[in-house]
């Protein structure tokens, strides 16, 4: 299968992103940890939308497990609803954007600034409208990525969220001093992920191409996970696709899957036993199923296919190694279906729905 696309590339440079973000942001991140605490700030709220909105929700679990502060994950547009009761001195309120120019996550921000919050942005942007609305900006090192679809900018601003968040953990929290060194250490686990990953996926391509529906589910960071993936997917091949959590999926809504489906679950320790249920009842109804897999778990006779990851994710941490085999299931998917993965048909239009006039999307 020929590789024609910029995609792809980005895909494999995730990574190195990934490493040069943490090591740049480094100084900036515990000066801002440093800062919440001395300015006695009381509750955390993320806010952004599309793959920003899911990199909160895949760093999610470490601010919940190792900041003392209680967490809000908000998309952009719904931050609006809660900011009387959530914004204010006592909140620090990071938006995220790749390109710093998304109008609704600009204004959020802003707004929040003028509520006395602390204002932080995560974008590539340096020179954003975002990041000048910012009291403090972390800025990604991604490079240029001129694709819709984005993949390694992703990693980066997700990996750069965990960091924070360990770097907010309680004075007495010896776990966090562990999981740094985990963090700092994923690239390589990435590394290794992708090159086993990458042929079984274009093996399976032929096969799982032939669905018409796909539906991603996982727990805990990898709900975010599922988030993102099946936008990916839908946003490059235009297949439609559902998320949901594993549970949610079993409880109801996987009552109407048919031989149409792809299922791609996401498959941890915790989530082990859900997962066999819901690859019971998927395999009593037609569809097809393709596991993500923890190494060690036992899946036999229940998934069509298991996809094993090469090592073993930290749980809390793990949401950016499941992520890479469905962003390759996103771009074998498009180019076998004849399409365009970096510029999808659908891409100005949606610019112009969430650019500001006269505002363009950086590379």
């Amino acid at each position: 299968m020929s590789q024609p696309y910029q995609m792809i590339g980005y895909i494999h440079e995730g990574p190195e992103a990934l490493r040069r973000t943490l090591e740049a942001n480094e100084a900036t991140v515990l000066s801002l940890a440093q800062r919440v605490r001395e300015a006695g700030i009381q509750r955390i709220v993320l806010t952004g939308i599309g793959s920003s909105y899911t990199a909160a929700m895949m760093a999610l679990p470490v601010f919940r497990y190792h900041c003392p502060l209680p967490t809000y994950v908000l998309s952009g547009p719904e931050a609006g609803y809660y900011a009387s009761r959530l914004v204010d001195r006592q909140a620090l309120v990071i938006a995220i954007s790749r390109s710093g120019e998304r109008g609704v996550v600009v204004h959020t921000l802003a707004e929040a600034v003028q509520r006395g919050a602390l204002g932080v942005a995560v974008t590539a942007g340096a020179d954003s409208l975002l990041a000048k609305k910012a009291h403090v900006a972390l800025v990604t090192a991604e490079g240029r990525e001129i694709t819709w679809p984005k993949t390694k900018s992703v990693v980066a601003a997700t990996g750069l969220l965990m960091r924070l968040g360990l770097a907010l953990a309680g004075s007495e929290d010896s776990e966090a001093a562990t999981r740094l060194v985990a963090l700092r250490s994923m690239s390589k686990a990435m590394q290794d992920t992708l090159e086993s990953a990458e042929p079984l996926v274009q093996r399976l391509i032929p096969e799982i191409s032939t669905r018409e529906l796909v539906a991603v589910v996982g727990t805990g960071g990898n709900y975010g996970t599922a988030i993102e993936g099946a936008m990916k997917i839908m946003e490059a091949s235009s297949m439609s696709t559902r998320f949901d959590s594993t549970d949610g999926l079993l409880n109801g809504p996987v009552g109407g899957f048919d031989r149409r489906w792809l299922v791609l679950p996401l498959v941890t320790s915790v989530d082990l036993e859900q997962t066999r249920e819901l690859l019971r009842v998927t395999r009593r109804l037609g569809a097809y199923t393709v596991a993500v897999c923890a190494p060690g778990l036992d899946l036999l006779g229940l998934a069509d296919q298991v996809l094993t990851l090469p090592v073993q994710p930290d749980p809390l941490l793990g949401a950016l190694v499941y992520l890479l085999p469905l962003q390759l299931v996103a771009y074998y998917w498009t180019v076998a279906r004849g399409m365009n993965p970096d510029a999808p048909a659908s891409m100005q239009a949606i610019l112009n729905a969430v650019l500001p006039p006269g505002r363009e999307e950086p590379e």
